[in-house]
């Protein structure tokens, strides 16, 4: 279950129509005989955009992590899995590793049985990155990754499954409060949520 992550459980689910971003500056120009000049910055980071269902009768984790944290401390979440096609990833190896070189696109995944799928939100031990697999992997081998590691892997454990946390920030637009719409029921409304790097 994908949502905000508080306490060893998800307290609040992402509820459809969800938006993932990649927020990543490029910078375009057109030259006087209009061919494209484009430079592209190694930094990245993932936005969500959702609205949150309650999982608790009262809301009040919610309430409090969204007054609490608000836009200076990060919140996690359960990074959402996006499998497309593929109604199930057959991939169920909890303690796959990966070694690669920092600045690496292309990463050596060992300990995997079954398929990762193209699109797999991943995160390895040594930081809080999240990345995603750009190919599809059965087994040990190679995969390409994007953004490009921030930091060299050396047998490290990496988390592919619905247990990929992700840190975030409550994007500056987001109310830090709930909307009550009958008395009872309390929304959030729509909350932005930025990957803290």
């Amino acid at each position: 279950m994908y949502g905000i992550y508080d306490g060893g459980a998800v307290i609040a689910q992402f509820v459809a129509p969800m938006t993932v971003r990649s927020n990543q500056p490029v910078f375009v120009a057109d030259t006087l005989s209009l061919k494209r000049s484009t430079k592209k910055r190694g930094a990245q980071r993932w936005e969500i955009e959702t609205h949150l269902m309650p999982l608790v009768h009262t809301a009040n984790e919610l309430f409090v992590d969204l007054i609490t944290k608000g836009h200076t401390a990060p919140t996690q979440i359960i990074t959402p899995q996006n499998y497309g096609v593929i109604k199930r990833r057959t991939s169920n190896s909890p303690s796959v590793t990966a070694t690669g070189n920092k600045h690496a696109s292309i990463i050596t995944i060992a300990s995997n049985s079954g398929l990762i799928p193209k699109g797999t939100f991943i995160r390895f031990s040594v930081n809080s990155k999240v990345y995603i697999t750009t190919e599809d992997i059965t087994g040990n081998g190679q995969v390409g990754i994007y953004p490009a590691l921030q930091a060299d892997l050396s047998a490290s454990s990496m988390t592919h499954q619905d247990d990929v946390i992700m840190n975030c920030y409550y994007d500056l637009d987001v109310l830090s409060g709930m909307v009550y719409t009958d008395g009872i029921v309390m929304d959030s409304g729509a909350v932005k949520l930025v990957e803290a790097l």
